[in-house]
């Protein structure tokens, strides 16, 4: 799928380049977190582990995929200093 332009920052996505077939491994699920051209951009899991990817290898979350995204987001306890 060729996204043009690129996905904003923050959007969830999944970057179908990473999807294995033996042994089976979904495609990850990232948010952008920068644009680096109108080709590239670099996501980030939940846990932040980053990648580069290319546009075209990118669709968009289903809802289910960002909420799964979201459940797995480390939180933090108590007030931020």
């Amino acid at each position: 799928m060729t996204r043009e332009p690129a996905p904003d920052r923050g959007a969830y996505v999944t970057d179908d380049a990473t999807e294995q077939a033996v042994p089976h491994e979904p495609a990850w699920v990232g948010r952008v977190q920068a644009v680096l051209d109108e080709k590239t951009v670099r996501l980030v899991t939940p846990r932040g582990t980053e990648w580069t990817a290319h546009v075209d290898d990118l669709s968009e979350a289903s809802a289910a995929q960002r909420a799964a995204y979201d459940a797995a987001v480390p939180h933090r306890a108590g007030v931020r200093a």
